[in-house]
C-alpha cells in the first residue's frame, strides 16, 4: 500500500457521514492505523500537519481538530464540550443565530455545569486557534432543569440550548453574584420565542420571579415589545 493510498483511505473515512466531527490526536492516530495497520505516529503527525494546511482539518487547540471533510463540515461550537466537560452552547451564540439578539458575535458562548461531579472548570475567554470561546458557569441543577425538549435543541450531535433556555441562562447569570453579566438587553426580538416553553423552563429553573421582574422593566420601556411574553 503506497502512502497515497492510505492517506486517501483515511480521508475517505473522515468524509463518511458516520465519522467523528471533532477528533483528538488519539482518535486520528487510531483511524489512520485502522486503514494502514502499523503506520507510525510520526507519519500520522506529518499527515495531520498537511491536512491542517490544506483545511481538511482545522486545529482548535493543540491536539484537537474539526473534521472539515465531513458534510456539512464541523463547526467551532461542536468542540466546546471537548474543552469543558458538559458544556452547552448558549447565551449570545444561540440568541444571535436565532435572530433574537441582533448583535451577532463570531465568538462561541457556552455555559458549563458547576457540580461536584466535575472538576471546577476554567471559565472566561479562551482564545483557540480556530476562534474564541467564552465559558460561563451555571449550577448543574439549573442547567438540567426542565424537559430536555424545552432546554436543548434537537437533531444535533452536540449540546445546544434552545433560545428560551439561552435567555434564561443569561437571566440567571445576571442575578448571580459570581457573574459580571448584566441583564439581557431590552431590544431582543422576543416574538420569535415560544412563550409557553419560556414559562415552563423559568418555573423549572426557579427563575419565574426574575423573569417577571425583567418583563416588568421591559414593559415600562416598551409595552408592545413585552406583550409577546404574556399569556397565550
Amino acid at each position: 500500500m503506497t502512502a497515497l493510498e492510505w492517506t486517501t483511505r483515511l480521508e475517505l473515512a473522515l468524509a463518511d457521514p458516520a465519522a467523528l466531527r471533532v477528533l483528538d490526536r488519539k482518535s486520528l492516530i487510531g483511524l489512520a492505523q485502522s486503514v494502514r495497520p502499523g503506520v507510525s505516529e510520526p507519519t500520522v503527525e506529518r499527515w495531520i500537519q498537511d491536512a491542517v494546511g490544506a483545511n481538511r482539518l482545522q486545529r482548535v487547540v493543540r491536539g484537537l481538530y474539526l473534521n472539515r471533510l465531513i458534510s456539512p463540515p464541523a463547526q467551532l461550537a461542536e468542540a466546546a464540550v471537548w474543552l469543558r466537560a458538559g458544556a452547552v452552547i448558549s447565551l449570545q451564540s444561540v440568541l444571535g443565530d436565532a435572530g433574537v439578539w441582533n448583535n451577532y458575535t463570531g465568538w462561541v458562548t457556552a455555559v458549563v455545569p458547576l457540580s461536584r461531579r466535575y472538576a471546577t472548570p476554567s471559565l472566561g475567554k479562551l482564545e483557540a486557534n480556530a476562534g474564541t470561546f467564552v465559558f460561563r458557569g451555571v449550577p448543574e441543577a439549573v442547567l438540567e432543569a426542565g424537559a430536555e425538549e424545552d432546554r436543548l435543541a434537537s437533531g444535533l450531535t452536540y449540546r445546544r440550548a434552545t433560545p428560551e433556555a439561552a435567555l434564561l441562562h443569561w437571566l440567571y447569570l445576571s442575578h448571580s453574584p459570581r457573574s459580571r453579566m448584566s441583564a439581557p438587553p431590552g431590544d431582543l426580538e422576543l416574538a420569535s420565542l415560544d412563550a409557553r416553553k419560556l414559562k415552563r423552563l423559568a418555573r423549572a429553573m426557579n427563575l419565574s420571579d426574575q423573569l417577571e421582574a425583567w418583563r416588568g422593566r421591559l414593559e415600562s420601556r416598551a409595552p408592545r415589545r413585552a406583550a409577546v411574553l404574556g399569556d397565550q
